[in-house]
């Protein structure tokens, strides 16, 4: 075998092992149900087990749930609306709100479906699979953070404003981070000639959300109302007295009086007796 094809014939086997690298293209349409995650070349995955929030479970963020539910009934009712950014503190009931979604709307018109970071630059295929399907889908972004503009980046700018393919009309955009801006907020640079360009640059993903809802964490009263609140789900009615300091104890060991920790907490009595 002469060099020359030998060399043809090594590339030919080499354009073959990278076709049989290549994933292959997900399904061209979603199957039936509500919650969904996206495994990018995978396509949809139906969630079998979802962990939805009772919607009346929370206290401390009714402004926030008020807002988040008025989006999604537009967006449900096919009037404009918002894509949301729920930012703010850890444990604060950023993804807790958006799991409660199906919950507080049972309309099997909408559906859920979660992308994972790393998969957001599948997003353009995930728009592409939902072409002709007549559920209302929101598209849950989890606990978004960006070091830099990076992988992902440019896809989730697009799938907010669009390009020049427009986004399906029954697509809405949910997402959560414990960042406003998604990105860290760093100091200028002092050798940059327009600091002011970077910043604007970092921002303008955040901006582009049209409704941008931030969570704080709570007071002790309200902090106490939900640890309640999670002791009457668990089946106990909160005595009047003997349960409030463990509870306090609890969110200081955890550095924060929030949601996750009422739950947690209200577990940890129920779990240990400490409720009677």
């Amino acid at each position: 075998m002469t060099r020359d094809r030998l060399a043809a014939l090594l590339e030919r086997l080499d354009r073959i092992a990278r076709a049989l690298e290549t994933p292959a293209p997900a399904e061209a349409a979603p199957p039936p149900g509500r919650a969904f995650t996206w495994g990018g070349h995978r396509g949809f995955r139906a969630v079998a087990r979802l962990a939805a929030t009772d919607p009346t479970l929370f206290v401390g963020v009714e402004r926030q749930q008020g807002a988040l539910y008025e989006a999604v009934a537009r967006f449900l009712a096919g009037r404009p609306s918002h894509d949301v950014l729920l930012w703010g503190d850890r444990g604060t009931g950023k993804s807790s709100l958006v799991r409660s979604l199906l919950r507080a709307f049972p309309d099997p018109r909408l559906a859920l479906v979660e992308v994972a970071e790393g998969s957001l630059s599948d997003l353009p295929e995930l728009l592409r699979c939902l072409e002709g399907d007549g559920r209302r889908w929101v598209v849950f972004l989890d606990d978004l953070s960006f070091g830099r503009p990076g992988d992902g980046y440019r896809e989730l700018k697009v799938l907010l404003e669009g390009g020049l393919t427009a986004r399906p009309d029954h697509a809405l955009v949910v997402a959560t981070s414990n960042r406003r801006h998604l990105v860290p907020e760093r100091f200028p640079d002092p050798d940059e000639i327009h600091p002011e360009e970077r910043v604007a640059t970092e921002v303008s993903l955040a901006d582009r959300f049209g409704l941008s809802l931030g969570f704080y964490p709570f007071d002790e009263p309200t902090y106490l109302e939900a640890v309640a609140r999670h002791l009457a789900a668990l089946g106990v009615d909160p005595p009047p007295e003997g349960w409030r300091g463990d509870a306090v104890r609890w969110a200081l060991g955890k550095g924060i009086r929030s949601g996750r920790a009422a739950l947690q907490a209200a577990r940890e009595l129920v779990g240990r007796g400490r409720t009677e």
